[in-house]
């Protein structure tokens, strides 16, 4: 579990560069993107940690979809909540698998929105 909370910590301080990167104008793309890229060289995270989606299959059933429905400001949409695909696979190889889910809104507002760090959501597979 230790590991975990390393790699949590590494993908939030990775996150938050991002969005500072992004709202300086100095990064383009989504952070997967930043990842790949020479800027992510002082907060470094593995691109095979981090998918920008979910599966087809997740996407489309309603019950799914709904686990990953997260909140964020109602500035940044007015339900209150998005539909967080985007995560980050903070550990893997066990039944808790825990995953960040985020939502990038440095577009518009240069932030970006944390809804959800705990085990693996459900999916097709539990």
């Amino acid at each position: 579990m230790d590991n975990w909370l390393y790699v949590a910590w590494d993908g939030l301080l990775a996150l938050d560069h991002f969005a500072r990167s992004s709202a300086d104008g100095a990064a383009s793309g989504d952070f997967l993107s930043w990842c790949k890229s020479d800027a992510s060289s002082d907060f470094p995270f593995p691109t095979a940690k981090v998918a920008m989606r979910e599966s087809d299959t997740v996407a489309r059933n309603a019950k799914l979809r709904n686990e990953r429905m997260l909140p964020v400001p109602k500035d940044v949409a007015p339900a209150g909540q998005v539909f967080m695909q985007a995560h980050l696979k903070v550990g893997g190889g066990n039944t808790i698998a825990p995953r960040l889910h985020f939502y990038d809104d440095c577009i518009r507002s240069g932030k970006v929105y944390v809804g959800y760090l705990g085990p693996h959501l459900r999916n097709t597979l539990t």
